[in-house]
């Protein structure tokens, strides 16, 4: 007797072609480049998204001769397909004893962050897993996990998210603390004191709304805060970086920015008695990633990488 698979089975599975084949078709821009890459005839991938439209009631994408447009529904229906197919993968995963780190991994990462500790940590990771590939992408802003298809993202000095949806690792942390360049100490002098950055010439990182952050310098159970003012203002790091190192005036940056220049002596540390609030790096990922092969190297890789040196 023939064996036939159950009608609750045999829809599922169609409906889970078809989805892989839209992502396919979306991704590829044309029916026929995605049969290139799906190794089917252009009439069979076609027809698989013909009968996906059919069964939703809807159109995904326009034809015409010459291209193909995806409708605003079926913008949204790909990003749930995205989601839904790589939940089904990171899935299989779980189950899977010495599950191999493979597969695709989105990042986000502030930009300054990301181009001067995120990225340079990549390239190590890829070579240890062949298998796996890597969307770095760089944003100063919040993004929604879900709604951005994003696996990790990067934040720091960003409060820990209150959700049970997330989890939250912390990696590393790191000091700032008050720089300037030795051109600009010989021409104004060396302050001694928190209190006497006000006579001072300060390089003002603004953030992204405009806003300008106290600096709070603490010893011994003592807060001194100090409203910075000056001439350079602005939200790129780099920028009050390179200031500082020209001479422009005092900065208050991180060390994973300044740690070269000063091993280089192109800056100096001042008032080392003296500690700013030292900012945390956490990785947040969706809870239903916890386990996942690819998401638990990536995070014991950049912990490592980020541990300061002996």
């Amino acid at each position: 007797m023939r064996r036939t698979q159950s009608c609750a089975t045999l829809p599922t599975v169609d409906l889970l072609a078809q989805m892989a084949t839209f992502v396919r078709v979306v991704e590829a821009g044309s029916l026929s480049a995605a049969a290139r890459d799906l190794r089917l005839s252009p009439a069979a991938v076609s027809r698989q998204l013909g009968d996906l439209e059919a069964r939703l009631g809807g159109a995904l994408v326009r034809r015409t001769t010459r291209a193909l447009a995806v409708t605003d529904a079926g913008r949204r229906y790909y990003a749930e397909c995205v989601r839904l197919l790589r939940e089904l993968d990171e899935a299989g995963e779980l189950v899977r004893e010495g599950a191999a780190v493979r597969g695709q991994l989105t990042v986000s990462a502030p930009v300054t962050f990301g181009l001067a500790r995120v990225w340079p940590a990549l390239p190590a990771l890829l070579g240890a897993h062949p298998g796996l590939r890597v969307d770095l992408r760089l944003e100063d802003r919040v993004i929604d996990l879900v709604a951005d298809n994003v696996d990790v993202a990067i934040r720091v000095s960003v409060a820990m998210p209150d959700s049970a949806s997330l989890v939250a690792h912390e990696l590393a942390r790191y000091e700032r603390l008050v720089v300037a360049a030795p051109s600009y100490l010989r021409r104004r002098g060396t302050p001694k004191t928190p209190e006497a950055l006000a006579s001072h010439e300060a390089l003002v990182h603004a953030s992204g709304g405009g806003g300008v952050g106290a600096w709070r310098l603490a010893r011994g159970g003592r807060e001194v805060v100090v409203r910075p003012e000056g001439a350079v203002r602005t939200n790129a790091l780099y920028v009050l970086r390179d200031a500082a190192v020209r001479g422009l005036g005092v900065a208050l940056l991180p060390t994973w920015l300044v740690d070269d220049e000063l091993a280089s002596g192109a800056l100096r540390a001042l008032l080392r008695d003296w500690a700013a609030p030292a900012a945390a790096v956490v990785a947040v990922h969706r809870t239903e990633l916890r386990g996942v092969a690819r998401v638990r190297a990536l995070l014991d890789h950049l912990r490592a990488a980020w541990q300061p040196a002996p």
